[in-house]
């Protein structure tokens, strides 16, 4: 181990945790506000102003202008995980397995990619709004979705990407471990089971069911919406067959 590879463990363990930090910071700082505004409500809207006045917007949008792109599903289920995946600090536990796993030549690397792939995810599966209240989100893979795309980056992404480089410096692994034949195979997967499970608002006539995988699978919903569990028929199908099946020999899935 060289001289210098505590100090990049230390700063890379310091960059992966602060996305996490920055969530929960963010969310007891928003508790706080909603506490004093709720106190606040009923303090001065009941003993001096007798209430206050809600306003509702009604916006009418043109069915052009939803976004009905298939590759919603796949947006949101990059953010939940994203979301899930920086509330419990999964980017910290990433470099904490590759210390701990310092002497492996995989190790680090493997949590590189990851940290990197966490740092493309959030701006990649964020809903852009428009600049106008009655605007909506922007429809994916347009000139203004591109746009607020190239803002969308920030200190949680530098962060990771910071810590992701901090690893490969500190493991002295440059090599990433991941071929290119099974990364392409993952994202073809992934590609034909979002595309069966975008033909669910196609055959059902039902735009509620244009929403993810994690979405299909709560199953506090099967009650009002017990059609789910035939939208998951055709993608979980895919999957059986697709790794369900023994393994030929010398074929590599």
């Amino acid at each position: 181990m060289s001289p210098s590879a505590p100090l990049a463990w230390m700063a890379a363990l310091a960059a992966a945790a602060y996305p996490t930090w920055d969530t929960w910071k963010t969310r007891f700082d928003w508790s706080s506000l909603f506490t004093a505004i709720s106190m606040s409500e009923d303090y001065y809207g009941k003993e001096h102003f007798g209430g206050f006045t809600e306003g509702v917007v009604s916006c009418v949008r043109p069915y052009d202008a939803i976004d009905h792109s298939p590759f919603l599903p796949l947006r949101d289920d990059l953010a939940t995980l994203t979301d899930l995946a920086t509330t419990w600090a999964v980017p910290l536990l990433a470099v904490l397995v590759a210390l701990m796993r310092r002497h492996s030549a995989t190790a680090g690397p493997r949590a590189a990619w990851v940290l990197a792939l966490l740092a493309l995810a959030r701006p990649l599966s964020a809903d852009y709004q428009g600049d106008n209240i009655c605007s909506g989100s922007l429809p994916m893979f347009t000139p203004d979705w591109f746009e607020a795309l190239s803002g969308g980056w920030g200190l949680w992404e530098l962060c990771l990407l910071a810590a992701a480089l901090l690893v490969l410096l500190a493991s002295n692994s440059p090599a990433l471990p991941i071929s290119g034949r099974r990364a392409l195979t993952t994202v073809m997967d992934a590609l034909v089971v979002y595309g069966l499970l975008g033909l669910a608002p196609l055959l059902t006539r039902d735009e509620s069911l244009r929403a993810g995988l994690l979405y299909q699978l709560q199953f506090d919903g099967l009650g009002d919406a017990p059609v789910r569990l035939l939208v998951l028929v055709l993608p979980l199908g895919y999957l059986l067959w697709r790794y369900g099946r023994p393994p030929r020999h010398g074929y590599d899935s």
